[in-house]
């Protein structure tokens, strides 16, 4: 039999279990962005909704970290132009960017 938790150890799972769900919210609207975006043009295609999940994760601990607008834009313009063979994109990226360090101030 497991011992009560005391109001200490209850406040912390409290946090933790706000700080996951923090980050689900923040992931989800990262994805909404890259989606929005859609540099590929992949809309309307089979498969879509899922084209750009792969790059939530690294964004997401980017914005976790604190990264300022300008490191993600350098992030998505690796991206375009490594990742996916095309041309560079720099105003776009940066305005991508904001978007999505605004996703990481919008939980405070």
């Amino acid at each position: 039999m497991t011992s009560p938790k005391t109001s200490q150890q209850q406040g912390g799972d409290d946090a933790e279990k706000n700080s996951r769900m923090a980050m689900r919210m923040i992931r989800r609207e990262i994805k909404r962005v890259l989606d929005q975006w859609d540099p590929l043009s992949l809309r309307g295609l089979p498969g879509f909704h899922t084209e750009y999940d792969a790059y939530v994760g690294p964004i997401s601990v980017m914005v976790r970290k604190g990264a300022e607008p300008m490191e993600i834009a350098r992030h998505l313009d690796r991206l375009v132009q490594e990742e996916w063979g095309l041309p560079p994109s720099n105003r776009k990226c940066v305005e991508v960017a904001e978007k999505i360090h605004r996703c990481g101030t919008m939980l405070g």
